[in-house]
């Protein structure tokens, strides 16, 4: 039996979790990955080359993925004991893949799996964000309301932010060294809401935060060699990436603002062409207008003009 999060996976897609784990993970690694389920990121990194031992609390889905797995482990992560199952094994990279949200621990899920991380290994982490603007507009309502997946996901257990996600990282001994995300519109989540829940001067407000409309955080992170510096350079990276965002933002802000100006613009030439065919007409009925008045009321019009 498939696992219900199972999905079809387009690596090429930059804008879906699985595909920016995938591309953060690379080829031809050893892999822990955690939460595997039934085994759609475990068939991608396979076809990238990669060998993966999975770990997965549900015995009843991971049937499917065995044929992509080395080896897979059924325990449930909040069990310390489990990782002495992982004793004398190391990886290039842990996959921690829509997991820690679900777990009653996650810094001991993150801790432990440091252990068993290779001096220059990775460990990959993808977490929906609370702070979407459609959660901010439930909250508003009064609502939260629970789904079978998603940003409300009823499993979940821990709810993060950005800095919630690099907080509970460092805390396990590593270092953000990149942050992507995924994008999905104000109105536009599973969670339904709509145009008219909000007002304007709050939606504005709420589109204010820079992270108003990422859906998830997937974050790249590698071990603290306990040096200021590393820490300092991950901090600089994090804030040099979210200034990009910013500039990115505004500059997409003022291109569609001159794209406005220059559809207005043309209306107003095409309209300028249109007063003067119009003007042109006019002065023509006036001379032929003209023509037919008696030359007595002509001057005489001629006077009460001047």
């Amino acid at each position: 039996m498939r696992s219900h999060y199972h999905t079809a996976i387009n690596p090429d897609d930059d804008n879906n979790s699985h595909a920016l784990m995938l591309r953060m993970v690379g080829f031809n690694k050893r892999v822990l990955e955690a939460g595997c389920a039934s085994g759609h990121v475990s068939e991608m990194l396979m076809a990238q080359g990669c060998t993966v031992v999975g770990i997965e609390n549900d015995a009843s889905v991971v049937e499917p993925a065995m044929q992509w797995l080395e080896r897979v482990i059924v325990r449930d992560l909040d069990d310390d004991g489990f990782w002495d199952e992982l004793n004398g094994d190391s990886f290039d990279a842990i996959l921690f893949g829509d997991v820690l949200e679900h777990l009653k621990n996650p810094l001991a899920a993150l801790t432990n799996s440091v252990k068993h991380l290779r001096p220059a290994g990775i460990v990959v982490v993808s977490v929906p964000n609370i702070a979407h603007a459609d959660v901010k507009i439930a909250l508003m309502k009064g609502a939260f309301p629970y789904t079978e997946s998603g940003l409300l996901d009823r499993t979940h257990i821990y709810f993060f932010t950005k800095d919630s996600l690099i907080d509970l990282v460092r805390k396990a001994g590593l270092v953000v060294t990149e942050v992507s995300r995924v994008i999905v519109p104000v109105f536009g989540t599973e969670i339904g809401m709509q145009r008219s829940d909000v007002g304007d001067e709050v939606l504005e407000a709420v589109l204010h935060d820079r992270e108003s409309e990422t859906y998830q955080f997937v974050i790249k992170a590698v071990r603290d060699d306990g040096t200021r510096a590393l820490e300092k350079l991950s901090t600089d990276l994090v804030e040099l990436v979210d200034k990009h965002r910013d500039e990115v933002k505004r500059n997409e802000a003022l291109e569609a603002r001159v794209e406005e100006l220059r559809t207005m613009l043309a209306a107003l030439e095409t309209q300028r062409a249109v007063d003067v065919q119009d003007l042109a007409r006019l002065r023509h009925q006036t001379a032929m207008v003209k023509r037919f008045i008696p030359m007595p009321i002509r001057n005489l019009l001629r006077k009460r003009v001047q």
